[in-house]
């Protein structure tokens, strides 16, 4: 948590007959920034409450609000939404769509502000209610992990996926899914799944989920996709899919290029321009996208020069393949501290023709750290990747498990810091986190039609 006392000012600049200064106070919640992102501040001040001083010329200024747009537009969302209540004039502007508009638009060029999480899946809370109030904004520590856990309580739900702001949860006292927004507090449950089409209701898990928003970052529909279980390698990948415009599951039998199986230790798909991924044996990743007509699937191998054996004794636990600002990445760890190479990461240069293009391969003596315990494990240390940075394609996040610890290791300078450090996991690694953005602007989670 960071309380952030600002007065924001105008520069000198302007005439005293044109300038207004401005003081207000405001409390914030985001992520501590890694190292690398810390240097830049001086040049590019885009946390939240640390952009403190701009410019407002009133003789030049479009409209009597746009120096309201301009502090409100600082605030955290829970901020705004209080301050509806000031006046009629103010829940006005706030509720216009001009002013939601700008909100997100300021928001993309501070984009490292906006509340960022690595969630650990698992939630011991006993209603889905609980589960949102643990989602507040508020309710965030300053660690970058977010943690629910009780070790005197059973598993109660699990964060299956996340998808434009809205999480999808699944129950496991009452097997239902839940798609939720942590922002409006709003939950809708979805309906089960009666008559299958392709003979008796199989195993399904695996789940993924992808989001549509329209010009005003509204979700407009979503999309649940399950995967069948694979007793044996198939040709034939079976799907189960909710739809939220019609309210009804479908289930569908698609054919493969070649036969393929499922990790023994799977997890869900990852979501890259709104296609889910999912891993699989020899091949790499097969492709759905939930939108697209007539349904089909893909298969997109991973590099050719990693390490497979690797992969296979180890069951994909040291590598990391996900999207983060418009590219898709493999990042693989060696799990020997002998190996020659300690940190691999390759980027899919053409997605239509699965070719991948290797970024960078360091070596564990090209490491360094200014924290003095984890310099001194760097060159016997065993990491595990858990995920990419949301918004900073230089920084990833990795499990020490020597140092129980959480840290961010940067590929420009290929400098590791400590992030934080849990307590209760022992078994942390990029299967059982998801990260999570606090959306830009809240939005109504669509509502499926009534059977």
């Amino acid at each position: 948590m960071a309380n952030l006392n600002s007065s924001n000012q105008i520069h000198n600049d302007i005439p005293t007959k044109n300038r207004v200064i401005i003081h207000f106070r405001f409390q914030s919640r985001v992520i501590t920034p890694p190292s690398s992102i810390k240097q830049n501040l001086s040049s590019n001040s885009s946390f939240l409450g640390l952009d403190d001083t701009f410019t407002y010329d009133i003789h030049n200024a479009p409209d009597s609000d746009s120096l309201l747009y301009e502090i409100l537009s600082r605030l955290p969302l829970k901020s705004v939404f209080k301050f509806k209540c000031v006046s009629k004039h103010w829940q006005t502007l706030i509720s216009q769509r001009s002013f939601s508009q700008f909100y997100i638009s300021r928001s993309n060029t501070a984009s490292c502000s906006l509340p960022f999480r690595i969630l650990y899946r698992y939630m011991y809370d006993r209603k889905i209610e609980d589960i949102l109030d643990r989602f507040r904004p508020e309710s965030y520590s300053s660690s970058v992990l977010y943690l629910s856990r009780d070790q005197h309580l059973d598993i109660k739900f699990k964060v299956l996926a996340v998808s434009n702001g809205l999480m999808l949860c699944w129950s496991f006292s009452n097997r239902v899914y839940h798609v939720c927004d942590p922002v409006t507090r709003q939950w809708v449950t979805l309906g089960r799944k009666k008559v299958y089409n392709y003979g008796p209701s199989p195993s399904f898990n695996w789940e993924g989920f992808v989001s549509r928003v329209n010009e005003d970052n509204v979700v407009t529909s979503y999309r649940v996709v399950r995967v069948g279980k694979l007793k044996s390698p198939s040709n034939y990948l079976s799907l189960d899919m909710y739809s939220s415009e019609t309210g009804e599951w479908v289930d569908y039998r698609l054919p493969c290029p070649n036969p393929i199986a499922f990790p023994k230790h799977g997890a869900g798909p990852i979501s890259f321009n709104g296609i889910l991924h999912w891993f699989i044996y020899d091949h790499g990743m097969v492709a759905f996208d939930p939108y697209k007509d007539p349904k089909s699937c893909r298969l997109i191998p991973f590099p050719a020069d990693r390490d497979a054996q690797s992969e296979v004794t180890h069951d994909g636990l040291y590598r990391l393949c996900d999207g983060c600002q418009g590219k898709l990445r493999f990042l693989q760890v060696a799990p020997d501290t002998d190996s020659f190479y300690c940190f691999s990461m390759w980027d899919l240069k053409d997605y239509d023709k699965g070719e991948w293009c290797s970024e960078f391969k360091v070596t564990r003596s090209d490491l360094s750290s200014s924290d003095p315990e984890l310099k001194s494990w760097l060159l016997k240390a065993t990491f595990l990747p858990l995920s990419f940075h949301p918004f900073d394609l230089d920084i990833v996040y990795l499990r020490c498990v020597e140092l129980a610890c959480v840290v961010s290791y940067s590929m420009h300078n290929r400098k590791l810091e400590v992030a934080c450090k849990p307590t209760g996991v022992d078994a942390l690694s990029w299967r059982v986190v998801v990260p999570f953005m606090i959306p830009r602007w809240p939005t109504p989670v669509p509502m499926s039609p009534v059977p």
